[in-house]
């Protein structure tokens, strides 16, 4: 359905240019606060709409941002990109969403395509690919819970606060009488997990103990199997020797939970239980699960800001933006409180 008024009407009856009225539409170069009111008074009496594929065609760029997720069934990342969308559709942005499964080869052909698709931008949810330079080139781009390994200029990263989050987690094991505690984590080298890993020693070493009482457990997935799969392995194996476990995913936890449970083991009672998301199933577990909140309602919305920023040119005074976590202890730690 086509427009009743066109922007050439528009000029006409407001008095003014054209090229004033695409600047005042698209937010862009000087016009008066008098000349911006008699232009959106007139446009939205005639309920005018921007054609904004043909808007695209003339500037090779859409207003569409690509965000990449690796593993859009999991509840944490399909809140945050609930936000994410949210904010950008009030800015008056669209979205592409690309789902990579964990995969590397397809995330680097979803961030191709996407790119093709001449995005205006790219947020970017962890991910694998340990050179980001030849991929997103000078894309504005903000990272969600990862830093890229090289400097590329035109981004930012917003993350939880993955250090305080894994030492809290793990305080709470230890204030909770845990003295032997593994931690289960990914075997990719994303920030936000190596943070984790970072507050769990921290919180090791404040406690008075030493290298010896660090032991971790790497996964290729990060996937509720996988951690059942090797909790499993090392209960049959006669390798599981340990009072409390931080699993760096609530989706980890359940996996541990599940495979503790089936062999017998009482949690909280022989094995204290931490996780990290506060996905809804961690509540409404047979023994809700402690966990470490993320603030996805705080993160989506400075993920916006940042890349707003980005893309406007603004001056971006922090290039990491961190935001505060909070425990939420249940019972697989602290046990019933009746």
């Amino acid at each position: 359905m086509k427009n009743s008024i066109s922007i050439k009407d528009i000029s006409s009856q407001a008095g003014v240019s054209i090229a004033t009225v695409s600047r005042i539409i698209n937010k862009n170069g000087r016009y008066s606060q008098e000349t911006e009111k008699r232009v959106m008074d007139i446009i939205k009496k005639n309920n005018y709409v921007p054609n904004l594929v043909a808007k695209g065609l003339r500037t090779q760029k859409m207003k569409n941002v690509g965000i990449v997720v690796p593993d859009i069934t999991n509840e944490f990342f399909m809140k945050l990109v609930y936000e994410i969308e949210k904010n950008l559709f009030q800015e008056g942005y669209e979205t592409f969403l690309c789902n990579t499964d964990e995969d590397e080869d397809k995330e680097r052909k979803r961030v191709h395509m996407m790119a093709m698709q001449n995005v205006c931008s790219l947020i970017y949810i962890a991910g694998g690919i340990s050179d980001m330079q030849d991929v997103i080139r000078d894309l504005p781009t903000v990272f969600i819970d990862r830093v890229p390994d090289k400097a590329l200029g035109n981004y930012c990263t917003v993350e939880s606060d993955n250090v305080q989050g894994g030492y809290l987690a793990t305080k709470e094991l230890l204030d909770c009488g845990c003295k032997n505690i593994l931690l289960l984590t990914s075997r990719k080298k994303i920030s936000g997990y190596a943070d984790r890993f970072e507050g769990y020693v921290k919180a090791l070493l404040e406690a008075g103990m030493e290298a010896d009482d660090i032991h971790v457990v790497y996964l290729d997935q990060l996937h509720y199997a996988a951690a059942y799969e090797e909790m499993m392995r090392m209960l049959e194996a006669g390798e599981f020797a340990y009072d409390g476990i931080f699993a760096t995913s609530d989706w980890l936890a359940v996996g541990c939970y599940k495979a503790l449970t089936e062999r017998g083991i009482r949690i909280p009672e022989d094995v204290k239980l931490a996780g990290y998301d506060d996905i809804s199933i961690t509540a409404f577990n047979g023994v809700p699960i402690t966990t470490i909140h993320q603030q996805v309602d705080e993160m989506g919305a400075r993920v916006v800001e940042q890349l707003l920023k980005i893309m406007r040119q603004d001056k971006v005074e922090q290039n990491i933006v961190k935001v505060p976590v909070y425990l939420v202890p249940r019972e697989s730690t602290r046990g019933t409180t009746e």
